[in-house]
């Protein structure tokens, strides 16, 4: 049998991802789940560059892996301590271009689409095998400084024999449509939810839009995006990028999405933007204006309004991606456990890494989901 080889790519053909359908099929969703990556790929722009990491054996394409890479890598999108804080702002800035750090991150570190893990098999047996082979050309990636991947506990073993630092993550969120009949019985087992529903002072409704939105609500939406960065528990690796390119993307011109929006007296309050995909629905982007959604239980209000429109079209699941908020654990009734995976070959990151992580976002959300007691 050949040994399998890695290479990076930027493009990720038709034919190549028929090599995937099996997986696919496994994992309950369709082949537009590579659409926003494909999206991501052609938007790249420094410091942000997302390419495909193939595993080949011979000519065959044996495995794929989902990554970008940020360099310089600000540091300020990982520590809210750095965000936060003028000073401390002004000083990560100044920390992170004096470093030059290369960061390579597997997609599902940005929060979004989480609907598979970070890698893809044309074989599912082979496995750990094309992981593996993946793992080992991240670590051997002269340019890459550091190597961090969020990943399920499944596979722990193999991030591990490879030599990645594993530290605590919050788990995948998944609401499992199937365990209820109806909104009904979802209220039924949040008795204080469906009493707080009922008090409706001013007019507040949950819209749902499959495809394309108007130029008035994505302005509205994209204002509630705002809104939420600032007091988000959680940014994206490459928030300025993420910001600057999700409202031009397919998400909000394509059917294969659909947008459940909370609106206080007509005025969009939150929302959430989902890809549908085979039998699940994939969140993809949300904010909420805090001074519009305070007190109306808009968050509530649009995950009910996910599980009667996965309901209504046979959907099983809908994935809420990391917990980063003790309403989404409270709600969505099944997590999975994670863990954030890291390499470095820089003795130096590897101490820094680790002497900071207790400050990282992603700890910190690790931490509120154990505060919990769940």
């Amino acid at each position: 049998m050949k040994t399998l080889h890695c290479v990076k790519e930027k493009t990720f053909t038709d034919s190549e991802k028929d090599v995937f359908a099996a997986h696919l099929v496994a994992e309950g969703i369709s082949k537009n789940v590579w659409n926003i990556f494909d999206e991501w790929v052609r938007l790249s722009e420094r410091p942000v560059d997302f390419f495909y990491l193939k595993a080949k054996r011979g000519s065959e394409l044996a495995g794929l892996g989902l990554f970008l890479k940020i360099k310089p890598v600000d540091l300020r999108t990982s520590y809210a301590v750095l965000r936060k804080n003028a000073f401390r702002r002004f000083l990560g800035g100044g920390i992170s271009v004096a470093a030059g750090n290369c960061l390579y991150i597997s997609l599902r570190n940005l929060i979004t689409a989480n609907l598979t893990r970070p890698f893809f098999y044309a074989d599912q047996s082979s496995g750990d095998e094309v992981m593996n082979a993946m793992l080992a050309y991240l670590k051997n990636e002269k340019e890459a400084d550091m190597v961090t991947i969020i990943d399920t506990l499944n596979h722990d073993a193999c991030y591990r024999s490879a030599g990645f630092a594993v530290y605590d993550s919050s788990s995948e969120a998944i609401l499992d449509t199937m365990k209820y009949r109806s909104a009904a019985d979802f209220l039924a087992a949040h008795k204080s939810l469906k009493k707080n529903l009922a008090k409706k002072k001013i007019t507040v409704m949950a819209d749902v839009c499959r495809g394309p939105v108007s130029e008035t609500d994505r302005l509205q939406m994209k204002a509630c995006v705002e809104n939420s960065i600032d007091v988000s528990n959680v940014n994206n690796p490459c928030q300025s990028f993420y910001e600057k390119h999700i409202f031009n993307t397919e998400a909000f011109t394509s059917d294969d999405y659909v947008h459940i929006m909370v609106r206080v007296d007509g005025v969009i309050a939150g929302f959430h933007t989902y890809l549908v995909s085979g039998s699940s629905l994939g969140g993809v982007l949300g904010g909420f204006n805090r001074a519009l959604s305070r007190n109306h239980f808009a968050y509530e209000r649009v995950i009910i309004a996910s599980l009667e429109y996965a309901r209504a079209h046979g959907l099983t699941r809908v994935n809420y991606s990391l917990i980063d908020n003790l309403t989404k654990l409270r709600l969505v009734g099944k997590v999975e456990p994670c863990a954030l995976y890291f390499y470095s070959r820089s003795g130096m990151n590897r101490k820094v890494f680790d002497a900071t992580y207790r400050f990282n976002d992603v700890f910190n959300l690790a931490k509120l989901e154990k505060s919990s007691g769940k």
